[in-house]
């Protein structure tokens, strides 16, 4: 892992192929403040994630150093020429901007509740997403039909464990020391309720505590 933030700006732009200069301009900044990022004079810059992108590079490979510097797929924001897809149209192959580890429902279970410094589970694999969530976002897969037509089976939902929660709200919570669970929050007075969206599953009623493991902010789905 590359050890400062400054190291890794440097990394990035030599990636992308272009001057201080260049970057400054894409990123809307001053030349004189690449300079001193990529000299050790700033130690964080509120544009980490706009070099990110402009360089083609993972945005939490430049703001942490974990990961990969560049994600299969991408390319910076400089590159201007198209390439040809089936039938001679024009195709861009565009950043990912941000990514969410998928994990296990049995590590939700083990992890739900606890504090950053405590969950640890195990990644499956990375999802991409845009950033329209906290960083502690994670992708869990729908594990049965209880939310169809909504939800399938087997689709990636990306969950945030710091989202407000609301009426109306899909959410994965546990009652209790139960399995943590996927459903629709329905409040009602002073009574709450996890509603599946498929009619044959039953209402449930909440009547303990109810541990919110984190809100559904959206789905993901790839066709192969």
């Amino acid at each position: 892992m590359t050890s400062t933030l400054s190291e890794r700006i440097k990394l990035a732009r030599k990636h992308a192929g272009i001057t201080q200069k260049e970057l400054a301009n894409k990123v809307g900044i001053s030349q004189t403040a690449i300079h001193k990022l990529e000299g050790g004079g700033s130690r964080s810059s509120r544009k980490t994630i706009a070099i990110a992108l402009t360089c083609g590079v993972d945005p939490i490979w430049l703001d942490t150093g974990r990961g990969d510097m560049a994600l299969s797929g991408t390319s910076s924001f400089l590159g201007d020429a198209d390439s040809s897809g089936p039938g001679g149209s024009a195709q861009r192959t565009y950043p990912l901007i941000a990514r969410i580890p998928l994990i296990s429902w049995e590590d939700l279970t083990r992890f739900c509740g606890q504090v950053r410094e405590s969950f640890s589970p195990d990644v499956i694999a990375w999802i991409p997403v845009a950033p329209k969530a906290s960083d502690r976002c994670f992708a869990l897969k729908v594990p049965d039909d209880s939310m169809e037509p909504e939800f399938f089976e087997g689709e990636l939902i990306v969950i945030d464990p710091l989202m407000t929660v609301g009426h109306n709200q899909f959410l994965v919570s546990r009652e209790g020391s139960n399995r943590p669970t996927f459903k629709q929050l329905i409040l009602h007075g002073d009574k709450k309720y996890l509603k599946p969206l498929n009619a044959r599953y039953p209402l449930i009623e909440v009547k303990g505590e109810l541990e919110i493991c984190g809100v559904a902010v959206c789905k993901y789905k790839e066709f192969k």
